[in-house]
């Protein structure tokens, strides 16, 4: 056997190995999904727009649960959490999406949380609460649930953060 032979000989059985190693390629694999995030839609409820510090106790929590909540004429929203025990910050969560307000009730929906895209709709980032109470300087809400106590907002200026 010559040289050449053997050559062409382990090329056709190298390629034959290389290419059974390789899997065949679907065209009708399904294609995982990207999270698409929802475009937000304004709001006529203007008595909502703005800043809102709020602080609650949470049976089950250690500390105060402090959260800031800007809600915005075009429909988007932000909302600052934080549970602060004493003077330490044991954890802070930073989440954005859009709100809407209907028959006395405040909806938000989370989009991102901490920057990360969420699955919109998972309920867990989806919350209504009933509006008890709303003037120029307050706002107190009640989440939509069987037990749930009322919790009041503070409107804050524009330029306001978290202490």
């Amino acid at each position: 056997m010559s040289i050449t032979a053997v050559r062409l000989l382990f090329v056709s059985g190298t390629l034959a190995v290389l290419s059974a190693c390789t899997s065949p390629t679907q065209p009708d694999a399904v294609k995982p999904s990207v999270p698409v995030e929802p475009i937000c839609e304004r709001q006529s409820d203007s008595r909502l727009v703005g800043n809102w510090y709020m602080t609650r106790k949470l049976s089950g929590v250690a500390g105060e649960m402090q959260t800031l909540l800007t809600l915005q004429a075009d429909g988007k929203m932000r909302q600052q959490t934080r549970v602060k025990s004493g003077r330490n910050i044991r954890s802070e969560l930073r989440e954005t999406g859009c709100w809407s307000s209907a028959d006395g009730r405040l909806t938000t929906r989370v989009t991102r949380s901490n920057g990360e895209l969420v699955d919109v709709d998972d309920p867990i980032y989806r919350t209504i609460y009933r509006v008890e109470k709303i003037d120029a300087r307050r706002l107190t809400l009640r989440e939509d649930k069987p037990s749930a106590r009322p919790f009041t907002g503070e409107r804050k200026p524009d330029s306001y953060r978290l202490p």
